[in-house]
């Protein structure tokens, strides 16, 4: 359901019926109509008038009309409107303002109006009108009664004040619709009579008696002529006499004073009369300038010493003060002391203008002095530059913790957090290996490792420092988890050369990354037989390295070969054991077996070449004997079968001395690379001029062997 919006009812109301004001014989009148207000004056015995229009604080300009009033319109706009109208050649301000009074409620609702009259009349009636639509009265008020149009009651108006004669006008609307919006006034009918008297009622002065020096200020003589009720006649006879500290203001008989305020004017005291023909009032009560100035300048003592950037240094803790701040201000400025803090502005200590001794917190910001004169303010501030440094506060991945344990890979975050003032320089650095890792002047540090390996388990430390403060350190635990492997930066033997009996063992010593360290007894060695080698673990200069020694025993000839290390399961490394009794024995062998190689190579070259001899020696006789048998048949087809035998038996003599050749050498050098890959176990490699070793992954050169080779020797 769409709910609709409530209608606003705006009322306007002017209490009575007509308003004048008079000013040297200028008599101003108002009226309203369809939401305008009419201003009327007299006399009328000139050609034209001068106007100016102010509406609220906005003045127009100066306007020429020919005619004894002036329209404005739309005054629901404005809280009041004020005419100036001047006479040809008058300089003679006639000045009346009218004030709206608006109301504004919604439909359905109740509302009660109320304002004051000028005086209630002692005979006839009171009325009040609303305008809308329609000008029409809604009731009448006698001293002894309401009427609403001829009815003691109204479903739709209360009159409210009592008693009756009260000056004071209120009544109630009910049940507002939009009829009731509009304009709502009082006044008198022109058969009222008036209350009598003799001389003009006692002035009161009114106007601004507080104005700021070098400003104009007027005071107002305000009366009312009792001796008859014709409200023009009474105004029109009034004049003034205006009196300073006693003494007559010659030439000031109008009812405004202007003053030009100085300082010296808060001697004087002033007074007026009204007078009305021969009748003069009671004096007035005697009112007094009081000329405003101040604060223009705060002195705030002791001056304090500021730094290059304006501000009062000081340490945290310490204590500033007492400063005395003054202010030159009539009246008498209200000095007070303020304290601003990362929180919001609170009271200070202080006694009388004096900012009592304060002990500064960091969170302080500015020592305020205010000089208050109630409509002007001035404020002065020390700024506070408040030196501190906190205790480091260290996170890892988040949290603070003084020691943290996690699996190989995963992220790591380091986070060091130092609040000071100045800013303080942030070291990070790692205890093991002396490193600074990083450097920062502010208040966070970072440092990420986005995979943590073994290697990153040491002992961290945050410093912050900052000058004219101790050092502050904190220090963590980095442990980082990994599992058993072998230690490519360590020191490894992979091949060593021994002697063999029930005595003889070998001492091998593996480099290993573990954390936490294992168990020496899950650590096996694999061989050309079963060993039982008694193993150590022993542990460096820092937790996660290790060495793993083993003693293996190398009792006979079938202990010699290649040796696997496993860890629960998982080959960590491969070490070889060689004899050293058969080193020069295997290299003599190797050269015999050279020497054999080249004389089966020439032996069966030889045998070779004489099966081709007399293989070619049987073609030249076959050939010999058909051409002796055919000596005298030459032909074409004879010549041709001839080459063609002497072409394929040179041709088979040559492929049966290629073939064995190529064969034979093929034979030669397979046999050459199958001796020396003997020596060679899976990625360990040993150098054949004596027993010096690689590290894992690594090769030695294979000694230099003779450049000559059986097929070099063959073609020779």
């Amino acid at each position: 359901m769409v709910k609709l919006p409530l209608l606003k009812v705006l009322f306007i109301i002017k209490c009575g019926l007509l308003s004048f004001v008079h000013s040297q014989g200028f008599l101003i009148s108002t009226r309203f109509m369809s939401g305008n207000v009419i201003f009327t004056w007299t006399p009328s015995n000139y050609s034209f008038y001068n106007v100016l229009i102010t509406r609220d604080t906005t003045s127009g300009y100066w306007t020429r009309v020919t005619d004894t009033q002036y329209i404005v319109t739309d005054v629901l706009r404005y809280d009041k409107i004020t005419i100036n109208v001047r006479t040809p050649g008058s300089a003679t301000d006639n000045r009346m303002t009218n004030n709206v009074f608006k109301i504004k409620t919604k439909v359905g609702h109740t509302v009660n109006l109320s304002w004051t009259a000028l005086f209630f009349p002692l005979s006839g009636q009171y009325n009040a009108y609303h305008t809308y639509r329609e000008h029409r009265t809604i009731f009448s008020v006698s001293s002894s009664r309401v009427s609403y149009g001829g009815y003691n009651q109204s479903t739709k108006y209360t009159y409210l004040t009592r008693p009756f004669a009260s000056t004071n006008i209120m009544f109630e609307i009910r049940d507002i619709t939009l009829d009731d919006a509009g304009y709502y006034n009082g006044g008198f009918t022109a058969e009222a009579a008036w209350s009598g008297g003799d001389k003009p009622s006692q002035p009161k002065l009114t106007g601004d008696l507080n104005v700021e020096v070098n400003n104009a200020t007027s005071l107002t003589c305000s009366s009312q002529s009792t001796s008859t009720p014709d409200y023009y006649s009474k105004l029109l006879t009034l004049s003034y006499t205006w009196f300073v500290n006693d003494t007559r203001i010659r030439g000031e008989t109008r009812e405004t004073l202007r003053l030009y305020v100085t300082k010296d004017l808060k001697y004087n005291r002033y007074s007026c009369t009204a007078i009305e023909e021969d009748l003069e009032s009671d004096r007035s009560d005697l009112v007094q300038i009081n000329p405003m100035y101040g604060p223009d300048k705060i002195i705030i003592t002791p001056e304090p010493i500021l730094n290059i950037n304006d501000k009062l240094t000081v340490g945290e803790g310490e204590t500033i003060g007492p400063f005395v701040c003054t202010a030159d201000c009539n009246p008498l400025c209200n000095i007070t002391w303020r304290v601003k803090g990362t929180d919001g502005v609170s009271d200070a200590r202080s006694v009388m203008g004096t900012l009592l001794q304060q002990q500064v917190q960091r969170d302080m910001l500015s020592f305020r002095c205010k000089a208050d004169r109630g409509d002007k303010t001035l404020k002065q501030s020390i700024q506070l530059d408040v030196q501190y440094l906190d205790d480091i506060l260290l996170y890892m991945n988040g949290e603070i913790k003084s020691k943290i344990e996690l699996n190989e890979n995963a992220l790591l975050r380091i986070s060091c957090r130092v609040d000071g003032n100045p800013a303080p320089t942030i070291r990070l650095s790692r205890s093991h290996s002396e490193t600074e890792l990083r450097k920062i002047q502010g208040t966070w540090l970072n440092y990420t490792i986005d995979t943590a390996q073994c290697t990153d388990t040491d002992t961290y430390r945050c410093r912050g420092t900052s000058t004219g403060f101790n050092n502050t350190d904190k220090v963590i635990n980095i442990n980082v988890l990994c599992n058993t492997r072998f230690d490519k930066a360590g020191r490894f033997k992979s091949t060593y050369g021994s002697k063999s009996g029930m005595d003889t063992t070998i001492n091998v010593a593996v480099p290993i990354i573990a954390n936490p360290p294992p168990q020496s007894s899950d650590f096996k060695w694999d061989g050309p037989v079963q060993v039982s080698a008694r193993t150590i673990l022993s542990t460096g200069d820092v937790s996660y390295k290790h060495v793993i020694e083993s003693f293996i025993p190398v009792k006979d000839h079938t202990y010699f070969g290649n040796y696997t290390l496993s860890y629960k399961g998982q080959i960590l490394t491969r070490i070889t054991i060689n004899a050293e009794d058969n080193l020069l024995e295997n290299s003599s062998m190797e050269s015999a077996g050279e020497v054999a190689s080249r004389s089966c190579i020439i032996a069966i070259s030889l045998v070779s070449i004489l099966l081709g001899l007399t293989w070619f020696m049987v073609a030249m006789f076959i050939v010999y004997d058909r051409r002796y048998r055919n000596i005298h048949q030459k032909s074409k087809h004879g010549e041709e079968s001839t080459q063609l035998q002497t072409q394929n038996m040179t041709q088979h003599y040559d492929d049966l001395q290629g073939t064995d050749v190529d064969k034979l050498e093929t034979q030669i050098m397979t046999q050459h690379y199958d001796d020396v890959q003997g020596t060679v176990e899976e990625e360990n490699y040993t150098n054949l001029k004596g027993d010096n070793t690689a590290a894992e992954g690594d090769y030695t050169e294979l000694g230099q062997r003779d450049p000559e080779t059986p097929y070099e020797e063959l073609k020779e």
